[in-house]
């Protein structure tokens, strides 16, 4: 295998963990739009002032919480969105924390 060879495979690896990488940042925004949702019918308040504004509407929740990081994704190179998928997963972790704090 050349040097041709080595790049097409190198490209393959760096596609496969970006896909990888893009897959997990959307996977988590659904998440945190299932525990939003979850808190919500619950009754407890949003503290975020943007989602508490698009709480009336679930296209409105879609947009902020699904359609945007989908257009980020799109755009941002998977290695740059692993800053936001570790603040993303700190942001969940607290999530499920206070959810179980104040359903116990």
């Amino acid at each position: 295998m050349g040097p041709l060879g080595y790049v097409v495979t190198e490209c393959k690896k760096k596609d496969k963990t970006d896909t990888a990488l893009k897959a997990v940042f959307i996977s988590l925004q659904l998440v945190d739009l299932a525990l939003t949702l979850l808190a919500a019918r619950s009754g407890y308040p949003e503290l975020n002032p943007f989602m508490r504004a698009s709480l009336d509407s679930m296209y409105k929740m879609a947009v902020f919480k699904f359609g945007v990081p989908l257009l980020i994704s799109w755009f941002v190179p998977g290695r740059l969105l692993i800053p936001a998928i570790l603040l993303l997963c700190g942001v969940l972790g607290w999530n499920i924390k206070e959810l179980l704090c104040l359903a116990f």
